[in-house]
């Protein structure tokens, strides 16, 4: 699906976040292979151009993403 629309935005921030964060189009899949499939299904049907966000291309990242991270006001971080 589309990334932005795997979480939620308050409406009083969407704008402003929306217009910083392109990448809140991109497609995301598991795989590459996943990735490839829809790039087919794009260009077979003429459908135009995608971005994608390839989950086990982040593999090398779960380490840095499950270490303890300081934010502003002691926010709980979102995953």
């Amino acid at each position: 699906g589309r990334l932005g629309d795997l979480g939620y935005i308050d409406p009083k921030y969407d704008i402003a976040v929306s217009t910083a964060c392109s990448a809140l189009d991109y497609l995301v899949t598991d795989t590459t292979s996943g990735a490839e499939k829809c790039v087919k299904f794009l260009r077979d049907r003429k459908l135009g151009r995608a971005t994608f966000a390839i989950l086990e291309k982040f593999k090398h990242l779960e380490t840095q993403m499950k270490k303890p991270i300081k934010t502003p006001g002691n926010v709980p971080r979102l995953f």
